[in-house]
């Protein structure tokens, strides 16, 4: 047990050599800008005819949101999200509409007013990355699919994808608790769950320092779930890499109960905690990439190394 304990740790990748042997090698900091902007990842994924959420209105200009209350009518249901923005932060989920207002996905009323001063705000800059200018869209909200609606309290589950050169090396599916406040936020109290990349099915679920089997919140079971759509989701996550030059990135992707696989953004700078959650390292997935040089294989091609590889260094 120790031994193994030891061999993990030699395998698990640091910050410093994230930041240091792979964003700073792999990632043009002039493509920093396209991921770190929801609308310019939309467009650089639609040029690939990826499958991305439908936009209903994009806000830039304070004078814009004057049309808010007119235009809404048009939206039964949506999601308010600054462009910029980051880890949840600025995220209004509209469920519903109620007494000349709105209802949150949290049961909150919130008024016209409310979401005019939200959308300032977001015009503002206020959850911005620099807190400086920033855009607000306004998206369809997304149902989550059957098979992983029942894994989250209220919040959308989404399935993050490490891509390294285009390679597809490890998942993990995010959902939400009732600490998160319906957020699949790590860092606010979610609950990562790993999933084995040659199946799709989940196998360890980590919220903090504590392992468990089911959720917190609705008991449901965590572990043992196959992801549906698995390979279209692989496949999803490989080409995003070819259509923002960036050689290592996080792909969040859902699955929209209506249209499938779908993404929700891209990470230049995506988190370690993805390794405790499988319970192995990446830096020997990610040797094994760079030995092949994958960069003129298909992306079907590099699914299957992808895959080949995290079965080849199982812990």
């Amino acid at each position: 047990m120790i031994g193994q304990m030891r061999a993990l740790a030699r395998q698990m990748l640091g910050l410093n050599r994230r930041n240091t042997d792979l964003i700073a090698r792999y990632n043009p900091r002039h493509q920093f800008q396209v991921v770190d902007n929801k609308i310019k990842t939309k467009a650089a994924l639609t040029v690939l005819h990826l499958p991305v959420v439908e936009t209903f209105m994009v806000y830039r200009l304070q004078r814009d949101i004057a049309r808010f209350v007119e235009q809404s009518r048009a939206w039964d249901e949506f999601v308010i999200k600054p462009a910029q923005g980051t880890g949840g932060e600025g995220v209004v989920i509209i469920a519903g509409k109620s007494n000349d207002g709105f209802v949150a996905a949290d049961d909150r009323w919130m008024s016209a007013r409310d979401l005019e001063s939200h959308l300032s705000d977001i015009l503002g800059g206020v959850f911005s990355l620099n807190q400086r200018y920033d855009e607000a869209l306004i998206e369809r909200r997304v149902h989550a699919h059957p098979a992983l609606a029942p894994l989250s309290f209220r919040g959308l589950p989404d399935i993050r994808v490490l891509v390294f050169r285009g390679v597809p090396i490890m998942a993990m599916v995010r959902v939400a608790t009732q600490a998160s406040r319906g957020r699949a936020n790590l860092h606010l109290g979610g609950i990562g769950i790993g999933i084995d990349l040659t199946t799709g099915m989940t196998t360890h679920a980590l919220a903090g320092r504590q392992w468990m089997t089911h959720h917190p919140d609705t008991r449901a079971v965590l572990v043992g779930h196959t992801i549906p759509d698995w390979n279209e989701i692989l496949t999803t996550a490989a080409r995003c890499a070819d259509a923002v030059a960036l050689g290592y990135i996080g792909v969040d992707i859902t699955l929209d109960a209506r249209s499938g696989a779908c993404v929700l953004e891209l990470n230049a700078r995506p988190g370690l905690l993805i390794q405790l959650v499988n319970r192995r390292g990446l830096r020997p997935l990610i040797a094994a990439v760079e030995q092949q040089s994958p960069d003129a294989l298909s992306v079907g091609d590099r699914v299957r190394f992808g895959q080949q590889q995290y079965a080849r260094h199982a812990g």
